[in-house]
């Protein structure tokens, strides 16, 4: 069985007792142009080569075996079902059928108080930026954050929990309404979970980014960012409408992104029962003491 006639002497570089497996060698290096042949050689098939050609047959046949290797699929982090995105719909209906929309009395006072006003955030009042995420125009603005809420933070939930993921979409919200403000400086107004909900798209999309990059699979190495693309995709789906925000929604997303990649790259431990508790109540808290210092600026 010859695969090179102009191998005289030479060296071998493999043995096996699968006919397959030495007929995909010789596929391997007659693909490379490296002259070589099949012995058999006491029931073992055996791979000639010339000794000037063993670096490059050996260097060959190595790069197969890594390409030949099965495909790993790392599953990403799960705890499993999350109330998080569930608690956010809940909390932001509830303040809606409470205090009713910017028209009514009681709802015009929470939206003077609460909106993210650009021209205020830029002069000092900063909690606005975490007020105006609790505030709707109507009902078919807080039905889609509803939605969002219930897709995105419930993801972010199943992966950080709900303290941790909380405190961590709420941050990267924070942070997309005051890129937002000091972006407009004046004249723009904005509410809605929204930038929460894109920030949310964007967690999840930061500690996938660093998931693919640190488990790279045969067939997509070098694609860690399209989780990023994908966030972009759904941002032009979902979040560029005539009345979006759109720079609120992107300042959102790149927002969580970075917090997602920090969170993933920096190796920080989902906590315990104890720890999800406790930032819990600190995501809270930090919701509320907003509330207090709008009305009490107000």
């Amino acid at each position: 069985m010859d695969s090179g006639d102009d191998v005289v002497s030479g060296v071998e570089v493999r043995t096996t007792d699968s006919i397959a497996r030495a007929g995909d060698w010789s596929l391997v290096l007659h693909s490379a142009a490296i002259p070589h042949r099949i012995e058999i050689r006491e029931a073992a098939i055996v791979i000639v080569v010339e000794e000037a050609a063993r670096t490059a047959a050996l260097a060959s046949l190595e790069a197969f075996d890594l390409e030949s290797l099965p495909v790993v699929r790392v599953p990403a982090p799960d705890l499993g079902p999350s109330p998080l995105g569930l608690a956010l719909a809940v909390l932001i209906v509830a303040l809606h059928v409470a205090i009713g929309t910017r028209r009514d009395g009681m709802g015009a006072v929470w939206f003077r108080a609460g909106s993210a006003s650009a021209e205020a955030i830029v002069h000092g009042e900063w909690w606005r930026a975490v007020t105006a995420l609790m505030l709707h125009a109507d009902v078919l603005h807080l039905l889609g954050n509803v939605v969002g809420s219930l897709v995105f933070v419930s993801a972010v939930g199943r992966w950080l929990g709900v303290g941790l993921g909380g405190a961590v979409v709420l941050a990267s919200a924070v942070t997309g309404n005051l890129l937002t403000a000091y972006f407009h400086q004046v004249r723009h107004v904005s509410v809605g979970a929204s930038t929460a909900t894109f920030a949310a798209l964007g967690v999840v999309a930061g500690l996938q980014m660093v998931r693919r990059h640190r488990h790279r699979e045969r067939g997509i190495r070098g694609y860690s960012w399209l989780p990023l693309a994908a966030g972009l995709g759904l941002i032009v789906m979902i979040g560029s409408g005539e009345r979006a925000d759109l720079v609120a929604h992107l300042a959102g997303l790149g927002a969580g992104v970075v917090a997602g990649w920090l969170v993933a790259a920096t190796g920080v431990r989902v906590p315990g029962t104890v720890g999800q508790v406790g930032l819990a109540a600190l995501t809270l808290g930090v919701i509320a003491a907003s509330w207090l210092l709008a009305f009490r600026a107000f």
